[in-house]
């Protein structure tokens, strides 16, 4: 009995079957390496959205502050803050264990932080170390980073968050090659 030619998939269709499957594949294996090479955060005793918002609106101000100090060298001070788009708005706040640190990642927008109490070493895509103590404030973005804490003492942040919309705050990241000499896996 003679195959009718539309029962019978044609060589066409069985290659691009297998070359889809072979994308899909290829797909999964390179995201399970990336999460397989990602640092998973350690030693964080807390971690609490304190509060969280969202704006369906871009943002747009610019704000100049004149110094009420005619000493002052500075005279002005100037912020820009433009978004595009809806943005999600977090404040957090982390408390990281002597020795804990939050393996390497970036944010899909800005991070604004302070430390509460006890220190952090900022490192960047570049394993450069900067450190910040108790009352200092660090940024960050969505450049490779790291940060731990290199005290003896618990560490407590607040952060707050301006991120692309339903995106999430941490994005996981591949440790840079320098990073053994952060102790940071």
């Amino acid at each position: 009995m003679k195959q009718h030619p539309f029962t019978k998939p044609s060589a066409i269709a069985t290659k691009r079957g297998k070359t889809m499957k072979g994308k899909i594949l290829l797909a999964f294996v390179l995201s399970v390496a990336v999460v397989a090479l990602a640092t998973p955060p350690f030693g964080v005793l807390l971690n609490h959205i304190v509060a969280m918002g969202t704006t369906s609106e871009d943002i747009k101000e610019e704000l100049h502050v004149a110094s009420t100090d005619a000493a002052a060298e500075d005279q002005e001070w100037r912020l820009h803050l433009w978004t595009h788009g809806a943005s999600d708005f977090y404040v957090q706040q982390l408390v990281l264990a002597p020795g804990g640190y939050s393996g390497w990642h970036t944010h899909p927008g800005l991070l604004v932080g302070t430390v509460v109490s006890g220190a952090i070493d900022f490192y960047d895509e570049n394993c450069q170390k900067r450190s910040f103590t108790e009352g200092q404030v660090f940024t960050e973005t969505t450049q490779v980073h790291a940060i731990k804490n290199p005290g003896t003492v618990n560490t407590t942040l607040s952060i707050a968050y301006l991120i692309k919309h339903s995106e999430p705050r941490r994005i996981e990241a591949v440790a840079p090659g320098c990073a053994s000499s952060t102790g940071i896996p």
